[in-house]
């Protein structure tokens, strides 16, 4: 990973790219917040009982965290809240990671998972590109709708939806709707029916300039027929009626419809991130 905590010789364009993909990564743990949080120095550990990497993972977009007692090292002060909070031990490591921390955690048993990338683009260009893109009869079917974040009966209905669509349980329900609680930014989540029946779902945060979507999914019997795009341009709407000059997300790397959708509206790779996990 590349080093931007001190010296450095990196050209001016690659310091910028990755500065922002710090501002981004920042902006992102208060889009989708975690339900407990400790500060370690410069890092923060996250848990939210265990449901999702993002959000029960060791934020590490800053030097290794300093201690005065030598028993007190990173790897041992971030596997005991681990231990303490029931969840598996796992660092967010990118590109804005210290270095040698890839390193470091492989070499102590901790394995590789879900690579991403963290794309963003402007919002007054994918709007322009949206309408370029030829009109799609088989979306023309769909109804979105965009409840805004305080519609508990919508968003109590929007989370059943999201459990059944991810196969998740009652109990990993509750600790979605403690992290979806706890976003405090103006923000929707995103239904798309067909014939009353849900084919696609999406959160959207507004966060000032910048606009953060995420749980973009599209139901396994509606997919190939152009919903993601459809349920994209209304989210892209939506952020441009809230201020929002910029969109960012995180995509898993191996998803390359997605990407190839994204690219298609002006999205562009920022950084790369992955998870160490034992």
């Amino acid at each position: 990973m590349t080093d931007i905590h001190g010296p450095s010789s990196l050209h001016s364009d690659q310091q910028d790219r990755l500065h922002k993909a710090r501002l981004l990564e920042q902006l992102t743990i208060e889009a989708r917040p975690p339900i407990v949080r400790e500060t370690l120095d410069g890092w923060l550990l996250r848990a939210s009982e265990g449901v999702s990497r993002r959000g029960n993972s060791v934020w590490t977009a800053a030097p290794f965290p300093r201690f005065d007692a030598e028993s007190d090292h990173w790897l041992e002060r971030a596997e005991a809240f681990a231990s303490q909070q029931g969840i598996a031990s796992c660092f967010y490591v990118s590109e804005t990671s210290p270095p040698t921390l890839d390193r470091q955690l492989e070499a102590a048993g901790y394995r590789l998972a879900e690579p991403c990338y963290l794309m963003a683009g402007s919002v007054e260009l994918a709007r322009h590109l949206i309408a370029q893109r030829p009109a799609n009869a088989k979306a023309l079917e769909a109804q979105i709708h965009l409840p805004e974040g305080q519609h508990q009966e919508e968003n109590a209905a929007w989370l059943r939806e999201f459990l059944s669509m991810k196969k998740l349980s009652a109990k990993q329900g509750e600790s979605y709707a403690a992290i979806f609680g706890g976003i405090t930014a103006p923000h929707s989540f995103a239904r798309m029916s067909i014939d009353r029946e849900t084919a696609a779902l999406a959160t959207i945060v507004a966060q000032g300039d910048y606009a953060y979507i995420s749980n973009l999914m599209v139901s396994p019997h509606f997919r190939r027929r152009g919903l993601a795009a459809a349920m994209m341009t209304e989210l892209i709407h939506w952020a441009a009626q809230h201020g929002a000059a910029e969109l960012y997300f995180q995509v898993l790397q191996d998803n390359r419809p997605a990407i190839a959708l994204y690219e298609q509206l002006g999205f562009q790779v920022i950084a790369r991130h992955h998870y160490r996990v034992r």
